[in-house]
């Protein structure tokens, strides 16, 4: 068995084209870039680290890739390693890869008895005996090595190489001005078409000062992005479509107003330090770049069923915008070390009744806040320090009419 096993592992590291490399001293393994950490973490602090770097906790969606991960770690001395992987239910259906890409429906190698949300919503692979190579749940506390992964990538003399793109850190200049900079390098304002990318590219600044930074699209509507290169709009992280321009910024920092990594709408000629995105190899400024096609799905709508939900979404009272009549539970959640945050769009509700927030998957997490009717005055946005948050609306004035209740908007955070 282990003799089948390294001969998997070496063909599939071998069968990549021989141009494929790996950036900040990856391996390549099955078309995957891979990078081990032996010293233990808990999950939040493995996945952190990861994000740093623009990756994910390591993630195997097929046999080979799943056997090759035994044989990258073998005769490091670890046992278990993290996976970026989490679980909101007892159903493969209900667990989440960190690329965001869906769930193991296709292919799992769980242990009997597994997922086993009950047992801790983490994920880890164990490496050895039995059940060696198979999937548990776990605490997400406990303290495990662990592997993270990157997109392979092609070679380039440029500095800044992430899936055969090469990226540019660029300083202040307006809209057009950043995009006339960015042609001239055989290049456009960088364009972000998944959750990996815009890690990445936060992942640039983790040094850096900047509060946000010019990113190359037009937000024509909350719902549709125009991008410079006239890529497909097929990912969004649009948090905030506002007035005061339509030219798309990302937000470095979490503030009162926007979320680490997500976008938002400002001035097109404000100056703005801004990146310039260019394909490995592609030195042809000549060629010009087929037209911007649909838009992807717009978020979760407004529902007040209890149960759990990933971000990003939206939350409403029960009967939104009329009356309400009823209680209602929401567990929020997102992906990985990843946290949620709130926006409370609209409240108008009875004095008695009440909208908890905790820090957790129940009632029984920490409370954060309690939100009482704020109607004419300023709405709050509230974070968790996990990946869950559980609200509970409680509807105890027995208000038949005069109240539209609640909305509100949550994205994960960074």
């Amino acid at each position: 068995m282990k003799l089948l096993i390294f001969l998997s592992f070496c063909l599939a590291t071998v069968s990549a084209g021989n141009n494929t490399i790996c950036t900040s001293g990856f391996t390549l393994v099955n078309s995957k870039c891979w990078k081990l950490y032996p010293d233990p973490a808990n999950h939040t602090i493995a996945e952190r680290t990861c994000t740093n770097v623009g990756g994910t906790l390591f993630m195997t969606k097929n046999a080979i890739d799943n056997r090759a991960l035994a044989s990258f770690v073998d005769g490091s001395g670890v046992s278990h390693v993290w996976m970026g992987l989490f679980c909101i239910g007892n159903d493969k259906s209900f667990c989440y890869f960190d690329d965001q890409k869906g769930s193991p429906t296709t292919y799992n190698n769980f242990a009997p008895g597994f997922p086993n949300s009950g047992v801790g919503r983490c994920v880890y692979y164990s490496v050895p005996g039995s059940p060696g190579g198979q999937w548990i749940n776990g605490d997400c506390t406990e303290t495990l090595s662990y592997v993270c992964e990157l997109p392979p990538t092609q070679p380039d003399i440029c500095d800044i190489n992430f899936n055969n793109n090469c990226y540019f850190r660029l300083e202040d200049q307006s809209f057009s001005t950043a995009q006339l900079e960015c042609q001239q390098m055989c290049g456009n304002l960088v364009s972000i078409h998944s959750a990996e990318e815009n890690r990445f590219i936060t992942s640039i600044y983790s040094q850096s000062s900047y509060d946000s930074i010019r990113i190359g699209g037009i937000a024509t509507s909350k719902d549709f992005i125009v991008w410079t290169d006239g890529s497909t709009m097929d990912y969004s992280n649009l948090e905030v479509f506002g007035s005061s321009g339509n030219c798309l910024w990302l937000s470095l920092q979490t503030t009162e107003y926007h979320s680490k990594g997500s976008w938002f709408t400002g001035d097109c000629t404000t100056p703005k330090h801004f990146v310039c995105k260019r394909p490995i190899g592609d030195l042809n400024c000549s060629a010009t770049p087929p037209p911007p096609t649909s838009a992807p799905p717009t978020p979760n709508p407004p529902t007040c069923s209890t149960g759990t939900y990933m971000a990003p979404g939206i939350i409403a009272s029960p009967n939104y915008p009329g009356q309400y009549r009823s209680s209602c539970a929401y567990t929020l959640a997102t992906y990985g070390s990843n946290k949620i945050r709130i926006t409370f769009n609209y409240i108008y509700t009875s004095n008695s009744d009440v909208i908890s927030m905790y820090d957790g998957d129940s009632g029984d997490a920490p409370l954060i806040y309690q939100q009482y009717s704020t109607y004419g005055t300023t709405l709050k946005t509230y974070i968790s320090t996990g990946n869950t948050m559980y609200v509970y609306f409680k509807y105890n004035s027995g208000a038949t009419s005069g109240y539209s209740g609640f909305n509100a908007t949550f994205y994960s955070v960074f």
